[in-house]
C-alpha cells in the first residue's frame, strides 16, 4: 500500500523521470479505470496479485526484455469497455470526421428540410449549407440526400 501516491501517479513521475525504466503494476484491485490510466501513463504491464508466481517470473522476465502484458481477465474487461465507448452515436461521426454542424444539416436533411429552409432557420446562406451538405456526403461515401440519410441511419448517427 503506497501511502503517498498511487500506482498511477508513481508510473507517471518514473516515466518522467527514467523513460527507460520499465514498469510493471502489481495490484490487488480489478480496476479497468486504473489499469487504463496506468498504461496510459506509460506502464508496461498490468497484474494482479493472484497471478501464480511461475507466471510471475516470466512476466516479469518478458517485461525486462521489452514486452507489456496485461492481466487475461483485465484485458477482457478493457475491450468491453473500449467495445462499450466505440458504440455511441458521437464516436461513429467521428470515424466519419463529421463535424457538429455537418451532423446538424444531416438531422434536418432527414427530417425533410429544404437548403433555403435548413439556410434560413440556422442563420446560414443556402450555399453554405448546400456545402456542408456535400462535404457531409462525400465523407459518408454517398451521392444524394437519399443515401446519406440512409447511411446515417444505418451507422446510428441520427435516428
Amino acid at each position: 500500500d503506497m501511502q503517498h501516491m498511487d500506482g498511477v501517479e508513481a508510473t507517471k513521475k518514473i516515466k518522467q523521470q527514467w523513460p527507460h525504466i520499465r514498469v510493471l503494476i502489481f495490484t490487488t484491485f480489478q480496476d479497468t479505470e486504473q489499469a487504463l490510466e496506468s498504461l496510459r501513463n506509460g506502464a508496461d504491464g498490468f497484474l494482479l496479485k493472484s497471478i501464480e508466481t511461475l507466471e510471475l517470473a516470466n512476466t516479469i522476465r518478458l517485461i525486462h526484455k521489452g514486452g507489456t502484458l496485461i492481466d487475461q481477465g483485465m484485458s477482457h474487461k478493457i475491450f468491453e469497455k473500449f467495445d462499450e465507448q466505440i458504440e455511441t452515436p458521437q464516436s461513429k461521426a467521428t470515424a466519419y470526421e463529421l463535424t457538429a454542424r455537418e451532423i446538424e444539416i444531416l438531422q434536418l436533411v432527414a427530417k425533410g428540410l429544404r437548403y433555403n429552409t435548413m439556410a434560413s432557420r440556422l442563420y446560414l446562406s443556402n450555399g453554405t449549407v448546400r456545402n456542408y451538405a456535400s462535404t457531409a456526403y462525400t465523407k459518408l461515401g454517398v451521392r444524394n440526400k437519399e443515401e446519406a440519410v440512409h447511411k446515417a441511419l444505418e451507422i446510428g448517427i441520427i435516428e
